[in-house]
């Protein structure tokens, strides 16, 4: 058996069991398994792609950063960290996307990045986070929704497994920050932890697997 395959296996028994943890008050085994997750998913890439590419090792990594920081989501520093880890994370994303994306497509360029400011704009109104947090949350959101762009421009130029994995990641990521957001400004979304938590995981994953898919 491959040992992609393996690392597969054993991150899909750490997340059924971090996921069933988040029903229960265990936190110091929910803390244990959440800083697990990326460092699994690190070795399905290492051993599942052909050619490794820094960024994707950096962009797990400051993922794993902001997993750690937000262990403590209540404090405002740990929250602030955490958002610019996975800010940098991000942006190391986009940076591996941006070899893939051309040529791009221009009217989808554009039809793509209004869809984005409206998306944008309705999800700042429907979060309304905190005076000292709407900057952030804005460059955030930028970011993000950059992020987004650039995998549907993968998607377009590359397609198969590559591209559909990507988009999907990237869709799956505007999805998981946005429930955080609004559970963490708005107010507590009923099972919010693990909505945030599965789609989060399943954004790395299938960003990671399509990377392994890519030439």
């Amino acid at each position: 058996m491959e040992l992609k395959v393996i690392f597969l296996i054993i991150l899909a028994a750490v997340s059924v069991i971090y996921l069933i943890t988040l029903f229960f008050k265990d936190g110091r085994l929910q803390f244990i398994l959440k800083g697990c997750l990326l460092p699994i998913i690190l070795a399905i890439y290492i051993f599942g792609a052909e050619k490794i590419l820094i960024p994707i090792v950096l962009a797990l990594f400051f993922g794993w950063l902001g997993d750690v920081f937000l262990l403590k989501i209540n404090n405002l520093m740990s929250f602030r960290l955490g958002l610019v880890s996975f800010l940098i994370g991000h942006l190391f994303y986009i940076t591996a996307m941006f070899n893939f994306a051309g040529p791009f497509n221009v009217t989808v360029l554009v039809c793509g990045v209004i869809a984005a400011v409206v998306v944008g704009f309705c999800i700042f109104k429907i979060i309304r986070p905190s005076a000292e947090m709407k900057i952030p949350v804005i460059v955030y959101e930028v970011v993000i929704i950059t992020m987004v762009i650039y995998a549907l421009q993968v998607f377009l130029a590359n397609g198969g497994k590559f591209g559909s994995f990507v988009f999907a990641g990237s869709l799956c990521f505007m999805v998981s920050d946005s429930l955080l957001a609004y559970d963490t400004f708005r107010k507590k979304i009923k099972y919010g932890s693990f909505l945030i938590m599965l789609t989060y995981i399943i954004a790395q994953l299938f960003i990671t697997l399509g990377f392994c898919a890519a030439v």
